[in-house]
């Protein structure tokens, strides 16, 4: 995608960002639902603009700030009691939309696909093994799932968020421009990811071809899209709400669930390294074993407090014992502890799902922990 490409917020209803120029009196020939464009030509001393719209110049007004200049693409919505233009969106910006409307409509997704993804090899029966070249096809695909997803001892020594992006394929446009734009002769290859194989296996998969089963391509690409829109989410809460939000697939033996995480930077401080300034993290646990789990914690340079609410009792008991082991390795990590503790809290879901979308949907300043 561009990286000039500012993406709207997506957090609000359409309608409320919908830009519309209110002209003076139609261009001549226009009728409602027609596109036109106009160029702004100048900023008048009564805050009206002048523009051009085809052959006619127009005074027109609006709410939002316009510069002499602009070329904008509109959609004729009215003629009377006033000629009402509004802007359409751009290719990219509709694309964009698409991927966040996708999110809200199924947070999930991304978790679902991955699942979808490892059970492929356990569908597929006797007669639908791929010839050799497919059955290398799939081993790469399967390779690259086992390095994204984070597994038990990954879990337990500490689990790298850069590094699971970087598997994950979130990096994978920016890496490679990293590459291209390197010296000729020292430049370095892009990291395999699993985006950038499911990519590849996608695209060497030709309808004739004998390689990978067709029946196993929608969950190829059902990845594929649950990455980029991964991706999408993270450019628009970083330009415009300042946020970071990761899903984390959790798949074990016998287990099931996701871990969704959301870092927040609060404040102006100079930097992004979490020492210089304060955040707070949450992390929502959905799993079978243990039920819903949410661990809130605030970050305020070396000071950590971190309060984590479980919806049974049980597993609240289970949390308790670990957090000494925590303790010490947050203070091992350098960090003063200032409160840790776990409570039980039968809605903690309602919470969850609630801080979840006000996290999402709120402001602040830009965040870039990979950086």
């Amino acid at each position: 995608m561009p990286p000039a490409v500012r993406f709207p917020p997506a957090t609000v209803p359409p309608s409320a960002e919908t830009m519309q120029i209110r002209l003076s009196r139609p261009p001549p020939g226009i009728s409602p639902g027609q596109t036109l464009e106009i160029r702004v030509l100048e900023r008048i001393p009564d805050g009206r603009f002048l523009i051009d719209a085809g052959s006619a110049r127009l005074t027109a007004e609006t709410q939002h700030a316009l510069q002499p200049g602009q070329t904008l693409e509109m959609r004729v919505e009215s003629l009377r009691p006033r000629v009402v233009l509004s802007v359409l969106p751009s290719p990219a910006e509709r694309l964009v939309a698409e991927h966040l409307r996708g999110f809200r409509s199924n947070p999930a997704a991304l978790a679902r696909a991955l699942a979808d993804l490892a059970g492929v090899p356990g569908r597929a029966g006797a007669g639908d093994l791929p010839a050799a070249e497919g059955r290398d096809s799939l081993a790469a695909v399967l390779e690259a799932l086992r390095a994204a997803l984070p597994g038990r001892e990954r879990i337990a020594q500490g689990l790298s968020l850069p590094d699971f992006a970087r598997a994950l394929g979130l990096f994978t446009e920016r890496d490679l421009k990293k590459v291209l734009d390197g010296p000729g002769e020292k430049r370095l290859s892009p990291t395999v990811n699993l985006k950038s194989c499911l990519m590849r296996v996608i695209r060497e998969t030709a309808p004739e071809s004998v390689g990978i089963i067709r029946e196993w391509a929608p969950a190829l690409e059902k990845a594929v899209r649950a990455i980029e829109t991964l991706q999408v989410l993270n450019v628009h809460l970083q330009e415009n709400e300042g946020r970071l939000f990761l899903q984390v697939p959790l798949l074990f033996a016998g287990l099931a669930g996701k871990a969704d995480i959301l870092i927040r930077r609060e404040g102006k401080g100079p930097g992004t390294d979490c020492r210089s300034g304060t955040f707070r993290v949450l992390l929502a646990l959905d799993m079978d074993a243990l039920g819903d789990v949410t661990a809130q914690a605030h970050f305020s340079g070396n000071t950590v407090t971190c309060s984590v609410h479980c919806e049974r009792e049980e597993t609240a008991a289970f949390v308790s014992g670990l957090l000494p082991s925590l303790e010490a390795g947050l203070t091992r990590a350098g960090y003063r502890v200032g409160s840790l503790g776990a409570h039980a809290d039968r809605r903690v879901r309602e919470t969850m799902e609630a801080r979840l979308r006000e996290d999402i949907c709120g402001d602040g300043p830009a965040l870039s922990v990979f950086a």
